[in-house]
């Protein structure tokens, strides 16, 4: 199964302190037949968020960077074309949304792209205004197996 990620995901799945972290950490875990992929507006979005994130100590630029290292060891991140920007932007404009919403709409036309069965998000909501009906299901990832559910919060 090939699943896509959104930045909602990524950056709990690497900050252990985050409230989502059991959920999101599960899914990049060594599991057979799990294909793992992302944009690479979401290496370079989650890098933005984990120098931002207010905790201590600060998680600096090179630390991010370095994170970011380890993951693509799990993740293919999926080189941005042209013709993927253009569709994002188009679907946003079909849809009537606005501002920011383009690049949600790039991270889900990059997995509708690689032909992802599956996109996680927190931010399910967000996507499924965006959605195409042969496009990938979209959840929030479910709790792991053993975990007390969560807060969706």
């Amino acid at each position: 199964m090939k699943v896509a990620f959104d930045t909602s995901v990524i950056v709990p799945s690497v900050v252990e302190g985050h409230p989502q972290h059991a959920r999101a950490a599960f899914w990049f875990r060594d599991r057979r037949g799990l294909v793992r992929i992302a944009s690479w507006h979401a290496y370079a979005e989650s890098w933005a968020v984990l120098t931002a994130l207010p905790i201590e100590p600060r998680v600096s630029g090179e630390v991010a960077a370095a994170v970011l290292e380890r993951l693509r060891r799990s993740v293919s991140f999926v080189p941005p074309r042209g013709s993927v920007y253009t569709a994002a932007v188009a679907r946003c404009c079909s849809r009537g949304a606005r501002s920011g919403a383009v690049y949600d709409a790039l991270h889900l036309v990059t997995a509708e792209s690689e032909d992802a069965e599956l996109f996680l998000t927190f931010n399910v909501d967000d996507f499924r205004r965006l959605a195409e009906p042969d496009g990938p299901r979209i959840l929030a990832p479910p709790d792991p197996p053993g975990l007390p559910p969560q807060p969706t919060g």
